[in-house]
């Protein structure tokens, strides 16, 4: 840890010019002290009566000069520092993101994610930008000014050495007092920024259930509260400017003026080096006020760095085996599994225990199962979301937690129940799959996936902006540029999650035809509830408490009368009095008992 930092938010990037910024700003500070001790011989030589301006004019104005160029590279070296810090930072946290993965991301609330990227790095910034570097040269200016004092009058020098235990003794304990502050600012901030974010997203069901005054009403109360939290973090820290400026800074320098006069008084100094000792204990308040001022960047700086570090100490649920070689591509592997277990964190017992299939290539196979019978959990450690504790997931024999999880992802194509389209045109949303897409690939995918002829009634046609997560396009077009997507990524293991579950048997009529198009050739691991879907696959695997309970074509598990059979019976008696969903289509039972 560096002054609180975790080495690990003091990347390689920056290091350089966080060293360059604090070696800059004391060399500034000895070649200010240079200047003021050449300023007193000058003004020794005018009590003397001699001109000394001519032959130090060329000394001073370099030294001048210097001081000037110091200063831009100074606030270039803390401008460098702050801006490469962030944007590594924010790389950081985005990069260890997509090594956690949704099984992790998932559980956390957006809104505080996005906070401490934005906002937080906000305060890392000026944590870099000015407080660390100025809180070194702040530790070191004393050390210097002692040293020079000292060397122009030991006196003064005793003086100035008995004061400055004074200032990390005050600092440690207001410290204490921010620490405290810091983390309810930042707490509460993280909260509202996810209130917020909640609130956007769930605007309709808000206007539905008319609770938008009750929900302005809670984040009205939000907002006071994190005001007057700010309100507690400048008090402590208009106290600390207080002490810093008024208190320790102007004191220091009325102290050691008056022991100079003193010693002028009593003949050990003369007027210049008085003068000199007058300009240096300036020298000396500068940092601290600096430092005074930007304490609250300092103390909220540190705790968003903890909670970044806290983010990136986080482990990911799947890891790439170190020095993990990337085999050649498979063009139709088998995908097996052979006894998985997997198991959430406090889990009553195992979300998928001993479970064995298999899926041939070319081969169709639905998952079908009641509610908690680990389909979903299956697919996700299909596609290394997940990682089994035990068992092993295999492409045509190769275990795919001893390769990286990019090349086992490369073989997949996932279609889920509900898309997800970013804010963009459809051809980026498209390119998401095939970066380097052409548009006649483009074309070709959205014919085979029975959606171009809506992208060309458009007047923008590819580059129609979609809206945030797609808002502005039916349940079921998105479906269809999932699909597109699906074929565009060209992988040869086609993974369907609920992909009919939401739209009506009209448009599932057109999606089941991309569907069959973006299915040929392929191997096809299917979960859905609609018999009419499940019926069509080639093999049908029937799960339950974790394990495969049943596998086998449609006919012929109807014909074993096993749970399969009585989930259809129990969806066909259930047709019986009523219609059976969207659509009027028939779906399996799939909640209770071993169904």
């Amino acid at each position: 840890m560096v002054l609180g930092i975790d080495k690990r938010l003091i990347v390689r990037s920056t290091s350089q010019w966080i060293v360059a910024g604090i070696g800059v700003g004391i060399l500034s500070l000895v070649v200010s002290l240079a200047l003021y001790w050449q300023l007193g011989l000058l003004i020794d030589g005018m009590v003397r009566g001699e001109d000394l301006l001519p032959s130090m004019g060329p000394l001073l104005a370099f030294l001048v000069a210097s001081k000037f160029v110091l200063g831009w590279l100074y606030r270039t070296s803390q401008y460098k520092a702050s801006s490469l810090t962030k944007l590594a930072i924010r790389d950081k946290i985005y990069q260890h993101a997509l090594r956690l993965g949704p099984a992790v991301l998932d559980k956390k609330r957006t809104g505080e994610l996005v906070n401490i990227a934005v906002d937080g790095m906000d305060w890392i910034e000026l944590f870099y930008g000015i407080y660390f570097v100025q809180f070194v040269i702040g530790i070191a200016t004393p050390v210097l000014l002692c040293i020079f004092i000292g060397w122009v009058d030991w006196v003064v020098g005793v003086a100035l050495i008995l004061s400055i235990p004074m200032v990390p003794l005050f600092l440690g304990l207001i410290s204490k007092q921010f620490r405290s502050v810091s983390e309810r600012y930042a707490e509460v901030n993280n909260v509202q920024s996810a209130q917020f974010l909640d609130s956007i997203q769930g605007m309709s069901t808000l206007k539905m259930f008319n609770l938008g005054k009750v929900r302005g009403a809670e984040m009205h109360a939000a907002n006071e509260h994190q005001r007057r939290e700010t309100m507690k973090l400048l008090l402590v820290n208009q106290v600390m400017i207080l002490f810093v400026d008024f208190g320790f800074a102007l004191g220091t320098t009325t102290v050691l003026t008056i022991v100079a006069l003193l010693r002028l008084d009593a003949g050990f100094l003369s007027a210049g080096e008085v003068v000199a000792l007058i300009f240096a204990s300036a020298e000396f308040a500068t940092p601290l006020t600096l430092i005074g001022a930007f304490f609250f960047a300092g103390a909220i700086g540190r705790e968003f760095a903890r909670k970044i570090v806290a983010f990136l100490s986080e482990e990911p649920g799947v890891q790439d085996p170190p020095g993990a070689s990337v085999p050649a591509p498979l063009s139709n592997p088998a995908l097996r599994l052979r006894d998985v277990v997997f198991s959430y964190a406090n889990a009553g017992r195992p979300a998928v225990n001993g479970c064995t299939l298999e899926i041939r290539p070319g081969e169709t196979v639905a998952l079908v199962g009641h509610s908690g019978s680990g389909k979903t959990t299956v697919t996700n450690l299909v596609l290394r979301t997940l990682a089994p504790a035990s068992g092993s997931i295999e492409l045509d024999g190769t275990r795919v937690d001893q390769v990286p999880a990019d090349w086992v992802r490369a073989h997949l194509a996932l279609v889920p129940q509900d898309p997800y389209l970013f804010y963009g045109t459809i051809a980026d949303n498209l390119r998401v799959a095939k970066a380097d897409a052409s548009e006649a690939e483009l074309i070709a995918a959205c014919k085979a996936a029975n959606i171009y002829d809506h992208i060309s009634s458009l007047p923008q046609g590819f580059d129609t902006l979609v809206g945030e997560r797609g808002l502005s396009l039916s349940g079921g077009q998105v479906q269809r540029l999932a699909i597109a997507r699906a074929l565009l990524k060209d992988a040869p293991i086609i993974i369907l999650d609920e992909p009919t579950s939401q739209i009506d048997l009209e448009t599932e009529t057109v999606i089941h035809e991309a569907l069959a198009r973006l299915s040929h050739n392929k191997t096809v691991m299917l979960i859905a509830h609609r018999l009419s879907t499940v019926e069509k696959a080639d093999r049908i695997i029937v799960m339950g408490d974790g394990r495969v309970l049943e596998t086998g074509s449609h006919a012929e598990l109807l014909s074993r009368g096993g749970v399969y059979a009585r989930m259809v019976g129990t969806t066909q008696r259930g047709r019986q009095g009523g219609p059976g969903g969207p659509g009027d289509d028939p779906h399996l039972a799939t909640a209770g008992g071993a169904a």
